[in-house]
């Protein structure tokens, strides 16, 4: 017969949680993520982390080839073997647990900023059939997002697109042209759920732009907004705090999907 003491030690003995192997993919915006990771501003615990992508116009030389997304350009490979050696011969998506799919060519600026500027009932107003119409052709018109969409029917994927611009980059006379900036939280929660409903019917997991991120109705708050390299004139890409916000997102779901199953 076991002893009480042998008895408490089975009663409370810890069982180890798997490790997940979870992927950041995309073109320069996943550099937000490694300063996250490199600034300590991430929750890793049983995440194995790993990023592969590359940068710039050699983006443009990557492939959804048999499924797997290969390069089909020894500039691209060689950009490859410098992010992800163990992987520069291609990426499939039973390797790992997840994925991230971030910027990667899907613009936030080429969707949500022209409706807001016709707020529902305003002039310009643009019906919602037509809104339909934009969102298929955007999600449809990137290829990465195709190649999302293939993922998807392997691997749970998160999908966070490139953001809004940085505030305090473009001049208030091309703000004033572009950008509404009395753009309420409403009206871009209801846009957002649009791109959320369509990426679900692909499986997808939207990541939207966190709301404390953005300023003056469809901009990136100045916090958020790179400075690597003392560049101050980045409209373009985040920083850590900002891939942070993304990333933690992605592996909270993640473990609660784990968890759920």
């Amino acid at each position: 017969m076991p002893s009480a003491k042998s008895a408490q030690k089975r009663r409370y003995r810890i069982v180890a949680t798997p490790t997940q192997r979870f992927c950041v993919f995309g073109d320069s915006h996943i550099a937000c993520v490694k300063h996250a990771q490199d600034e300590g501003l991430v929750q890793l615990e049983g995440i194995e982390l790993e990023f592969w992508g590359a940068p710039g116009p050699q983006f443009r030389d990557l492939h959804l080839q048999d499924g797997c997304l290969v390069g089909s350009s020894q500039a691209v490979r060689d950009s490859l073997a410098r992010i992800n050696p163990k992987r520069s011969a291609g990426l499939a998506p039973q390797e790992f647990d997840g994925f991230l799919f971030i910027g990667c060519r899907l613009r936030i600026t080429e969707f949500l900023v022209p409706l807001l500027q016709s707020p529902l009932g305003g002039r310009g107003y643009v019906t919602a059939a037509v809104r339909d119409l934009m969102l298929e052709r955007w999600l449809e018109g990137c290829r990465w997002y195709r190649a999302a969409r293939e993922f998807a029917k392997e691997r749970p994927v998160f999908f966070s697109p490139a953001g809004f611009l940085n505030d305090g980059i473009l001049t208030e006379e091309e703000v004033a042209r572009s950008i509404n900036t009395e753009a309420s939280e409403t009206a871009r929660t209801a846009l957002w759920d649009q791109i959320d409903a369509a990426m679900a019917r692909d499986n997808i997991r939207l990541l939207r732009q966190p709301e404390e991120t953005v300023t003056r109705g469809a901009l990136t708050a100045r916090a958020y907004a790179t400075t690597l390299g003392g560049q101050a004139d980045d409209a373009v890409h985040k920083n850590g705090a900002y891939g942070a916000l993304i990333l933690n997102q992605a592996l909270t779901e993640l473990r609660g999907a784990q968890i759920s199953a």
